[in-house]
């Protein structure tokens, strides 16, 4: 703890941050995107193309094998290729934040991939969303006041689609998608464990005069915590839009121009990506994020989660 607090007063000086975590603790193991400007863009080209039509039910039952069964070569062809986009999809990131890094990407799943979303939404029971990591968990009136939405889960296996965005997730992200799943067969063995590095989608619903007021993606870890395991990045994606209210906000981003919160507006199919941590391996306190309350209609969206350097919750 001494160490921390002595570190903690040194960073203070060099960087004007606080540090949040325990000292030491490592850099992030994972790709980061560069954020040097407003508008800077980076591109991804993935064969892992949208859906353009939905394959009949029969093919759109859970996966139930596990491992390196899963893995594809580029040579080899995608999940029911006959039914999505030929050739490869080039993805756009565009900057619209530098601290916090905050990127969009527009048209990021397709209507098809909307509405299969939202299909397994009306058959899943949706409960009052809880704050992350299990805070106010057992209070309910806290629970209510900062975090009013209602949400269900639906992991990868759930749906080869399901499936398909996290592959196409993790080449945004420029992470091998075998460390979003459970592994086998002498993949990544130094990591010390076959656990996935990504939660299940957080499917949430938002109806009018419901929120989630301002708050961090990561929690704190115990002094004796070897990893200091924490969510490392968040990919939010929009299913719905339209509705009056409901921007994700950004209130406390860098900008030298405006004191004004920085508002993203949901957009059908649009992803935005942001990190809960720095390059230094530091928690981005400037990551903190509020979905604003919708004032008329309804929000769709998902979350996924990626750790690092494990999840271990």
């Amino acid at each position: 703890m001494r160490k921390s607090y002595l570190f903690g007063l040194e960073y203070k000086k060099f960087t004007g941050r606080s540090y949040m975590a325990n000292y030491p603790r490592p850099p992030p193991p994972h790709f980061m995107w560069r954020a040097d400007h407003f508008n800077q863009t980076h591109w991804v080209t993935t064969k892992e193309t949208r859906f353009t039509s939905k394959p009949p039910p029969k093919d759109r039952g859970k996966i139930t094998h596990y491992g390196k069964s899963r893995a594809l070569q580029d040579s080899d062809p995608r999940i029911l290729a006959e039914y999505r986009e030929e050739g490869n999809l080039n993805m756009t990131l565009k900057v619209i934040s530098c601290a916090p890094r905050v990127f969009e990407v527009l048209n990021f799943l397709s209507p098809v991939e909307v509405e299969h979303l939202m299909e397994l939404a009306s058959g899943e029971d949706l409960s009052l969303s809880t704050t992350g990591f299990g805070e106010n968990d057992d209070d309910e009136g806290d629970v209510r006041k900062t975090r009013t939405s209602y949400n269900s889960w639906l992991e990868r296996e759930r749906s080869p689609i399901v499936d398909a965005i996290y592959r196409r997730a993790a080449d945004l992200m420029r992470i091998d998608e075998a460390l979003l799943r459970h592994r086998g067969d002498g993949e990544y063995p130094d990591l010390g464990t076959d656990t996935t590095i990504a939660e299940s989608l957080q499917l949430v619903h938002y109806d009018p005069n419901q929120e989630y007021t301002a708050h961090h993606d990561f929690g704190y870890c115990d002094l004796d915590e070897p990893f200091q395991a924490q969510r490392f990045a968040t990919l939010l994606l929009y299913l719905n839009e339209g509705m009056e209210g409901g921007a994700t906000s950004f209130p406390r981003w860098t900008n030298a121009e405006t004191f004004e919160e920085l508002k993203v507006v949901p957009k059908i199919g649009k992803a935005v990506l942001f990190y809960s941590q720095l390059p230094d391996g530091n928690m981005d306190d400037l990551s903190q994020h509020e979905a604003k309350k919708v004032r008329l209609g309804e929000k769709w969206l998902v979350n996924l989660w990626v750790w690092g350097p494990v999840y271990d919750k």
